[in-house]
Formats: structure tokens, C-alpha cells, sequence
């Protein structure tokens, strides 16, 4: 094809070329505010969880609805931790709720957080999703992080094999249930060493206990004043909060949430799930802390 041939046909197609580009610019806006709408994940959070920063990626993955995992940075794959160094001087932390999903308090945990604007991280148990499905739903649907607790909840010695069941019938109810998968775990009562964290480690995942406990557990439950003064005083920049919307009742954990959320917002603290506290450590110059409360710990 001679020179001047080639030019004529560029002449012609680039304006073509130019309109499929700009339909399927229109398109992945289209499909990623529709994922926006209905399933509660905003599109930055998509691309962070998935880990697809190539946009037409992302379009891929919504298109053939490809469940969103929850994965862990490499740097903390196989590591236990209680907390996170994070860049400079930015005050993060993260709030976590175990053993739900459960009526009325996971529900009423939500509205509050949905309320505010803030994402937190869940910690459930096999049999309540199995009994609660739809309340599970709404957790991820309102675009909170899903975590592994266990099927059972035990804190006695298992023998590996049961330790590999009590998490991976939970990792498939939470697959069937909800259709994602997560690499976050966090043994029942912190117990360190009756097989279930040799397991999760061996998995790659990121064994998640806690640098501030809200009480929130114990038989005599704090009033949520109590809760809101313990967590005020323990909260550092990339902690880590403990407290629970299932097991019991737990309607003080409820109403102290908001005072919990306004307060810490007062010091100047920005709430993160556990994805993004990890990435935020992951690109920390400092080697990231891994460390692990004592085994006898119990929630």
C-alpha cells in the first residue's frame, strides 16, 4: 500500500476508531455505577479489593459477575497481628465486630455505620450466617469487609483436621451465602495455639487479633459509656478495635457505636477496614508490626 493510500485510509477509520473508544468509555461508567447502586461497593473500593487496576479488567469482572475477594497483601500473608504501622502521621483505625451475623444487633450496628459513612470489618461465624443469611447480605451489600470466625466458635485443642473443617465449612457458607471469598481470620477468644491458626497460616491468611478490647464480651457487659472511656484510651494510629454484634445480646455494643465513632472522630482518627489498613502498612518504609497477643487471650 503506498504511503499516500495508507493516509487516506487513516483518515477514515480514526474517526470511527474514536467513537468505539468513546462508547466504551461510556459503557464501564455505565456498568460501574450500576454495580455502585446495587451492591453498595463504590468503584474505588472494587478496584482495591480486587486488586484489577486495569479498568477494562474491572468491567470484566462485573460483566460476568465474578465474586469480589477480600485478599491480603502479600507482606502480611501468614502473619498474626494485632496492629499496623501506617505512613506519617495519619491517624487510621480499624473498627471489627465478631460472631455475628445476629438479630437486631448487627442490623442496628449497621444503620449507625451507614449513618456515619464508616466501613468496618466482620468476623462471622459459620452457623449464625447459615441461620441469618439475609443479615449477611446486608453487611456486605452496605460495602463492609467479610472476615472467617469459625463454624463452631471453640476454643478447645483440635486436631488439624478439624481445624481445617471449622474454617473451610465457613469459608463455604460465606461462598455460597454471600459469593466472595476472604483471606482475613481471627480465632475465637485470640487462642493461638489449638490448631486453627497453624491452619489459617498455612492457608496465607492474615490472622487478624486486636490492640484495643471495647469489654464488650465478658458476663457482666459494659454500659456503653464504659466502652466508649476503654476504647478512647487505648487507640492508636493503626489499631485495631474488638467488639461484637453476635453471640448474645449486645445492645450496649449498638448504642455505643455512634458515641465511639464521634468521638474518635474528635481526635482526628479516620475509620479503614482491614484491607485498607494492611495496604496502608504494606506501603509503610518501616518493616509492618506482626505481633500476637499472649494465647490465653479470650473473647
Amino acid at each position: 500500500m503506498a504511503r499516500g493510500d495508507y493516509q487516506n485510509l487513516t483518515k477514515r477509520l480514526l474517526p470511527g476508531k474514536i467513537l468505539w473508544l468513546a462508547i466504551a468509555a461510556v459503557s464501564f461508567a455505565l456498568i460501574v455505577l450500576l454495580h455502585t447502586i446495587f451492591s453498595g461497593i463504590s468503584p474505588k473500593t472494587l478496584v482495591a479489593e480486587t486488586g484489577l487496576a486495569d479498568t477494562t479488567k474491572v468491567t470484566t469482572a462485573i460483566a460476568s459477575s465474578i465474586p469480589l475477594n477480600f485478599d491480603v497483601p502479600k507482606s502480611f500473608q501468614a502473619k498474626t497481628i494485632k496492629d499496623a504501622t501506617v505512613p506519617g502521621a495519619e491517624k487510621v483505625i480499624a473498627l471489627t465486630f465478631d460472631d455475628g451475623p445476629w438479630p437486631q444487633t448487627t442490623e442496628q450496628i449497621l444503620d449507625t455505620l451507614k449513618k456515619e459513612n464508616v466501613k468496618a470489618t466482620f468476623y462471622v461465624v459459620g452457623q449464625p450466617l447459615k441461620s441469618f443469611p439475609e443479615i449477611g447480605k446486608k453487611v456486605l451489600a452496605d460495602g463492609h469487609v467479610i472476615a472467617n470466625h469459625t463454624l463452631h466458635h471453640w476454643y478447645k485443642k483440635m486436631s488439624p483436621l478439624v481445624a481445617q473443617r471449622e474454617i473451610e465449612d465457613t469459608a463455604k457458607i460465606i461462598k455460597d451465602v454471600l459469593g466472595v471469598e476472604t483471606a482475613y481470620f481471627r480465632p475465637p477468644g485470640g487462642v493461638l495455639t489449638n490448631g486453627l491458626v497453624a491452619y489459617a497460616q498455612k492457608q496465607n491468611q492474615s490472622v487478624n487479633m486486636w490492640s484495643v478490647d471495647s469489654g464488650d464480651s465478658r458476663p457482666k457487659r459494659p454500659s456503653p459509656e464504659e466502652m466508649v472511656k476503654t476504647i478512647l484510651a487505648e487507640a492508636t494510629p493503626g489499631g485495631i478495635v474488638l467488639m461484637h454484634d453476635g453471640g448474645g445480646s449486645h445492645d450496649n455494643t449498638a448504642k455505643a457505636v455512634p458515641l465511639i465513632i464521634t468521638q474518635l472522630r474528635a481526635q482526628g482518627y479516620k475509620f479503614v477496614t482491614m484491607p485498607e489498613l494492611l495496604s496502608l502498612a504494606s506501603a509503610t518504609p518501616e518493616k509492618p508490626i506482626a505481633q500476637a497477643l499472649p494465647s490465653n487471650v479470650t473473647n
